[in-house]
């Protein structure tokens, strides 16, 4: 499937609803964008977020929450303490 839209005045790119339906995307979600070293530009679905710094890398789900590797060190260092 080859979809292709032009940039808004804003800056924005509206997702085509096809993709949006099959990959069951909802109003609100999160993306993370990125360019590669070959300049193409990459979205990636966060999924969560860290419940205590924010971050959405190197996540781990606890009870429907999501908590980050780095925030878990520094629990582990103040309760080493």
């Amino acid at each position: 499937m080859i979809n292709e839209k032009k940039i808004s005045k804003a800056g924005g790119v509206t997702i085509p609803s096809g993709i949006r339906r099959e990959l069951g995307i909802e109003n609100g979600e999160r993306v993370k964008i990125d360019v590669n070293n070959a300049g193409d530009i990459i979205l990636k679905r966060i999924t969560g977020s860290c419940i205590l710094c924010g971050g959405n890398e190197n996540l781990i789900k606890v009870d429907n929450k999501y908590i980050c590797k780095g925030c878990i060190s520094k629990i582990n260092d103040i309760v080493k303490d």
